[in-house]
């Protein structure tokens, strides 16, 4: 929904013509939120910035206009909400909602649309502003109040917009009480174009106002055609016509237990009644040797379920088991959480049809298996994963960051005192022949934390390890919990003597939000001024998984953007400027 009711009674726009076929169709939605987007300023620092700001334009209300005709509303019964928008936004618009509100019926929020319309066209008759900016605050009351009636927010964002003239670029943030938490680039090519993400992506903070703003790359004039802009879930029938199925390799399998892991049901055969599977065990054992985790949700007495697992041999081959009478996607989603890795990289395993079906629906992403299926889908290429010494221990791994995670919850003071308290170290130094493979793996899994986006073979990283015109360095962590093992890998180009350019760096996702990443650049930084050089480069791709990569580098501010390219970006720091960011890692050269 949009707020309209400063926009000029007078079209100045047509709605683009489109393919109707192509959108997402109102009866596919299960839920919706009613937000409000509104017109605001990114620098907004109002009622001061009216005097002073080259850019305020006085609109009836007294408040700065940043979209030249308001927001344009055009009917379209076939479209979300029965309604298209047009927006043409001058420098420094930026479009912002609060992001607060639960999922309701897709009829409910229809009826509200429609009253929040009613109240648009009746605050359009009016004359004075601050009248319609007194509607504006009743409509924005209504919303949220009706909104707040519980904690369903649904599953994706999803923005749809029609573009005629050349690409851009839109920025997407959620901030909680105006710290960001998410960031995202929305690449708007030419034609047809659908952005569907899982909000559980926005890092929702609980207990804080978290607003979702969208503004163009660079601050600059923009036309924007909305087909739809709103939080959504779908009907689970249709959810396939929207998902693409992920290619990406299996990081963690969750497994149901009665009837999936062993014949029977604990709590009416017993422990003495039920057998288990020994094809499943072997699945098991085999996923844990190849790196990949297994973990639990089952609906269970917990400790009953723990006897059983010892009974069996088989309790410490899982991370993080969810064992209890609730939900089994909110266990799921509680264990994506802990263990920090993607939803697309999970595969829940059950008996049930209706279980798999609610997971499914209520965890995006994921890929689901009955269990009678799963000695045939544990061959799919997706769980061909390198084996390295790492992958190896990394069940022990992620037990050390679910223990991390619960302290974490547990420590009285803010991030930054945690992490200091946590007594990292990262060990930085050329890899050994045994630890190229490590990094080879790292380089194919890794996709949130890459600035290349490349998949180098082994032979290309022993070469490039090789090479007098490059300098290699693994990064190896440990903190006072346990060790991380080998996280990280960088490749560093010193074939030009004025200029170091970082061709090649990722990062494991278990290490990932740490500031790691920050301080690792900052030492190399330092490092490499005192060689000689004078600027460091990077090339950062912009991919579809790779925006915390981009995040972590924006908000080190050790680096300035100078060029872009499609789908490609030239970030800098010259050695002249002073580097300044939180010691909270020691690192070491081994």
């Amino acid at each position: 929904m949009f707020g309209f009711e400063f926009a000029h009674k007078k079209k100045h726009h047509d709605f683009p013509q489109y393919d109707m076929s192509k959108a997402v169709k109102p009866e596919h939605i299960s839920l919706i939120s009613p937000l409000v987007w509104q017109e605001h300023c990114v620098e907004c620092a109002m009622p001061d910035c009216y005097r002073t700001c080259e850019h305020y334009k006085r609109r009836s209300d007294g408040r700065c206009r940043l979209f030249k005709y308001g927001i344009e509303r055009f009917e379209n019964k076939e479209s979300i909400l029965n309604q298209n928008v047009v927006i043409d936004m001058d420098e420094w618009a930026k479009l912002e909602t609060f992001f607060y509100t639960s999922g309701m019926t897709y009829p409910e929020v229809d009826k509200v649309n429609k009253r929040v319309v009613e109240l648009g066209n009746a605050a359009q008759t009016l004359k004075a502003g601050k009248l319609r900016r007194f509607i504006y605050y009743i409509k924005e009351y209504y919303t949220r109040k009706i909104g707040d009636r519980n904690s369903d927010i649904p599953h994706f964002f999803l923005c749809e917009i029609i573009n005629e003239e050349i690409p851009y670029v839109i920025n997407l943030e959620n901030r909680a009480d105006n710290e960001t938490v998410y960031r995202n680039s929305l690449k708007v090519k030419k034609g047809f174009n659908r952005f569907l993400i899982p909000t559980s992506e926005f890092n929702f903070v609980y207990g804080c106002r978290n607003n979702l703003l969208m503004y163009p790359e660079g601050n600059e004039q923009q036309l924007i055609n909305f087909v739809s802009l709103e939080l959504v879930s779908f009907k689970p029938e249709y959810m396939d016509l929207y998902l693409l199925k992920s290619d990406k390799k299996v990081k963690c399998v969750v497994w149901d237990l009665d009837n999936t892991v062993w014949d029977g049901t604990l709590g009416e055969d017993g422990i003495d009644g039920i057998k288990v599977k020994r094809e499943i065990i072997e699945i098991i054992k085999n996923l844990d040797s190849k790196g990949i985790i297994n973990s639990i949700s089952s609906k269970n007495y917990e400790d009953k379920a723990i006897e059983a697992l010892r009974k069996f041999g088989i309790y410490d081959y899982f991370v993080y088991p969810m064992i209890n009478w609730g939900i089994k996607s909110q266990n799921i989603r509680s264990i994506v959480k802990t263990l920090d890795i993607g939803m697309d990289t999970f595969v829940f395993v059950d008996d049930s049809f209706f279980e798999l079906n609610e997971v499914k629906e209520n965890c995006p992403g994921i890929r689901v298996c009955n269990v009678n299926d799963m000695m045939e889908f544990v061959k799919d290429k997706i769980f061909d994963v390198p084996v390295t010494e790492e992958s190896k221990r990394r069940r022990e791994s992620y037990k050390e960051i679910a223990n991390r995670n619960r302290a974490a919850e547990e420590h009285p003071g803010n991030i930054i005192e945690f992490l200091r308290s946590c007594q990292m170290e990262a060990r930085v130094n050329k890899p050994s022949e045994s630890e190229l493979m490590r990094c080879y793996e790292l380089l194919q899994r890794t996709n949130q934390l890459n600035i290349s986006g490349e998949r180098l073979s082994i032979d290309e990283i022993i070469e490039i390890a090789d090479s007098s015109d490059y300098e290699c360095f693994r990064i190896k962590v440990k903190d006072r919990f346990g060790d991380y093992g080998l996280v990280g890998f960088a490749a560093f180009d010193i074939s030009n003597q004025e200029k170091v350019v970082l061709r090649h760096f990722v990062f494991s996702c278990r290490a990932a939000r740490k500031r790691i990443e920050q301080n690792f650049f900052a030492y190399m930084i330092n490092q490499y001024e005192q060689k000689g050089f004078k600027n460091l480069e990077l090339i950062c791709k912009v991919t579809e998984k790779n925006s915390l990569m981009r995040q972590v580098l924006e908000e080190s501010e050790l680096f300035e953007k100078t060029e872009e390219f499609s789908k490609k970006y030239k970030l800098i720091h010259s050695m002249d400027k002073e580097v300044s960011v939180e010691n909270i890692v020691r690192i070491l050269e081994e």
